[in-house]
């Protein structure tokens, strides 16, 4: 399977230069709100330190935030996806090209390399990150966006006459062209450095103690010393401030057990003494990245309106279910075993009778 960095991890236009530096302000300003040295610290390392890197870096890169707000996830596929990239990433892969990209000429694979065809230039794997489309990608979302323009997609259909040879890569191959991210994970940068300054205040409010209309008014100079007005969705968000500061299906505090159920303690499990655990990114009050609603290629949905943190074991109850869909299911099922409960009862007092 790929397992390497994005290809051009390193590599940043000064577009992409433009919005981290925008992501680093924001996070020297909102961190300045930690009184407490240690926990200003503690803040910086695990959440708001900014890698200038497509992949947020390795090992003391970026923290948290810009992973989950400004980068996709990580895969491993014997794929193209970029094992992390930026969501605005100008090349995506999607079934089916979706109305808000623009369909690349075609593919050639030469030797161990991919090639994407645009405007009759071939496109290498690591190149692929400078493609600009000049076609505005305000116009499907109907928001007033300052600079993200459509990306470029290559739908299955391209890849059809490529499956025999792709299907004899191997890993090395493959990690060499890992240049692309899914359809679903993408997002305008507008959205992602708004989906970081919400989920920041989410986190200062609820492990630091700063009061989120402060952290508010902090991201807004910030956006506004930068010469950048918020879109619709931002503004939106902000005036259901309770939602983005709690579980989005517990609705407990992001510091509170989920559904103030205190978990169990798991029993000790080997821990390889040479490499750092992630253990406790599987508890269940951990804190994962939510999307109300499950990602689709066909609309994009990394969105402020729709973006959140959550406790995993919430996350984990819903897995790609909307959050209505999510409470449909669970009134069932609670509906079935009060029934299956009340059956038992009526059972035993005919028994006793």
């Amino acid at each position: 399977m790929a397992a390497g960095r994005t290809v051009s991890a390193k590599s940043l236009t000064e577009f992409d230069r433009g919005w981290l530096g925008i992501a680093e302000r924001l996070s020297k300003n909102l961190e300045n709100l930690i009184l407490e040295e240690n926990k200003r610290k503690k803040f910086h390392s695990e959440w708001s330190k900014i890698s200038l890197t497509r992949d947020a870096g390795r090992g003391v890169g970026g923290g948290k935030l810009q992973r989950d707000a400004l980068c996709t996830r990580g895969r491993h596929d014997k794929a193209p996806f970029s094992n992390r990239n930026l969501r605005w990433h100008p090349l995506i892969i999607a079934d089916n090209t979706p109305d808000w990209a623009i369909e690349v000429q075609g593919i050639e694979v030469r030797a161990d390399k991919i090639y994407f065809i645009i405007d009759n230039k071939d496109y290498s794997a690591e190149e692929v990150y400078k493609l600009e489309s000049g076609q505005p990608l305000s116009s499907y979302l109907g928001e007033t966006l300052m600079r993200t323009n459509k990306p470029y997609c290559a739908p299955l259909t391209l890849w059809r006459n490529h499956v025999d040879t792709l299907r004899e890569w191997n890993d090395a191959e493959w990690t060499k062209n890992s240049c692309a991210i899914s359809a679903m994970e993408f997002s305008p940068a507008e959205y992602c450095i708004e989906i970081f300054a919400l989920l920041a205040i989410a986190v200062l409010y609820n492990f630091y103690g700063v009061d989120y209309s402060i952290a508010v008014e902090t991201v807004l100079k910030v956006f506004s010393a930068n010469d950048y007005n918020p879109t619709c969705q931002f503004y939106d968000a902000l005036k259901s401030i309770d939602d983005i500061l709690r579980c989005p299906l517990c609705k407990a505090k992001l510091n509170e057990p989920p559904a103030g159920i205190t978990p169990r303690v798991r029993p000790p499990a080997f821990q390889r003494p040479w490499q750092p655990s992630k253990r406790a990114e599987g508890e269940p009050e951990s804190i994962q990245l939510f999307h109300i609603e499950p990602l689709t290629e066909t609309e994009i949905r990394h969105t402020p309106k729709s973006t959140r943190y959550g406790h995993r074991w919430c996350n984990v109850a819903m897995a790609d279910r909307s959050l209505e869909e999510t409470l449909d299911f669970m009134e069932a099922v609670v509906r079935v075993h009060r029934g299956s409960v009340a059956s038992i009862s009526n059972k035993n007092s005919s028994v006793q009778t």
